[in-house]
């Protein structure tokens, strides 16, 4: 297969829509390395920060506990591991509490569905009143959600895969439609890019999303040029996901497309079709962190299954709240997705924004 040097054109980082933004790479790598450091260990926070950020939209009520909304409680986070995408997430939980009195703690868990399962149970040692979840596995924090149901513990699942038996020990879900993401991402396939085998790169099997996204785009590519050569998980991390590529080009070179459904695998994934300027492959990857804008137009990246990480902690942290405080909690939350590329990503992120960088660093995990 031919691989084609170009020249690189000008990226995009839709800065008119998100105007802190980092777009510097090294920048952001320097940064996040600092966020991986300085979340290695637990911590606590309170949120009375306030902003002009969107926290995105939910129905979920506060119960009118006015200025006093928190006092004496405790939210606990969970997040699967550190990346740009979980820091996003926090980044909504805080912004949905901005003004209140609540602590936070949080706990992320390298990944490890064992480990999810133990800091969810010291966290309820610890006498949370309310826990939001960005899982690492689905039957895992199925059986963490109905610990926290025997204890009163509201519980928000900010990565839902479905319905499931679990869904009575929730009090509200992110409702990411990953396979209708999924059937999003094979039609632009199917529309841009050259019929042959495709790479994917998964996120964590057993946590549900993955799965869904398989879904919809074996739904979608069926009968239609394209197969799927290479099917294997990374861990949304970008050497993994390298790996993955590498490897998998070495054994299919003749592959026309690499779909990725992370933005952290595809950054490493981008960086490395640069490194060894491979121009001709058709690169489309899911959701959004501040590195991928910088790739999104370029010949490294051609389009994005487009959704905001930080809207999902913000509408599950608001039922969450929503039900400490003695109001009515929304348990289903739509969140907005779509294909976007260099030409639509401005106008995306300005109604759905990615992250809410005033709330960055607000709670240690």
């Amino acid at each position: 297969m031919s691989r084609r040097p170009s020249p690189h054109p000008g990226s995009v980082t839709p800065t008119a829509a998100l105007t802190d933004l980092e777009p510097d790479r090294r920048t952001f790598l320097r940064g996040i390395g600092g966020v991986a450091a300085l979340l290695a260990v637990g911590g606590a926070a309170t949120a009375c920060s306030s902003s002009s950020d969107s926290s995105g939209s939910t129905s979920s009520g506060s119960g009118g506990a006015g200025g006093n909304a928190g006092a004496g409680k405790t939210i606990g986070i969970s997040l699967n591991g550190i990346n740009a995408y979980s820091t996003y997430v926090a980044e909504g939980v805080m912004a949905a509490l901005a003004g209140t009195k609540y602590k936070v703690v949080g706990v992320q868990n390298n990944f490890n569905s064992t480990t999810e399962l133990s800091n969810i149970q010291n966290l309820l040692t610890q006498g949370i009143d309310g826990l939001v979840v960005l899982p690492a596995d689905a039957t895992t924090i199925g059986k963490a959600a109905q610990l926290c149901s025997q204890q009163g513990v509201p519980v928000g699942n900010a990565l839902w895969p479905g319905k499931s038996a679990a869904d009575k020990y929730y009090t509200g879900v992110a409702d990411l439609d990953s396979v209708a993401g999924g059937k999003l991402i094979g039609e632009y396939l199917k529309k841009n890019a050259k019929p042959g085998k495709v790479i994917v790169v998964q996120g964590i099997v057993g946590q549900g999303f993955s799965e869904k996204i398989d879904e919809g785009l074996n739904a979608s590519l069926a009968g239609s040029g394209f197969t799927v050569a290479v099917r294997q998980q990374a861990f949304f991390d970008r050497n993994k996901a390298t790996g993955v590529v590498e490897s998998g080009l070495q054994a299919h070179p003749d592959t026309t497309a690499i779909v990725a459904y992370s933005a952290s695998m595809s950054d490493g994934i981008a960086s490395y079709l640069k490194s060894k300027k491979i121009t001709d492959l058709t690169h489309v990857s899911s959701d959004g962190d501040d590195e991928l804008f910088t790739w999104l137009g370029t010949p490294y990246l051609q389009a994005n299954r487009y959704y905001s990480a930080a809207q999902t902690g913000s509408a599950v942290a608001k039922a969450v709240r929503a039900k400490i405080e003695g109001g009515s909690a929304t348990f289903d939350n739509p969140i907005t997705q779509a294909m976007i590329t260099k030409s639509t990503a401005t106008a995306a992120v300005k109604a759905n924004p990615y992250r809410y960088k005033t709330y960055a660093g607000k709670v240690k995990f």
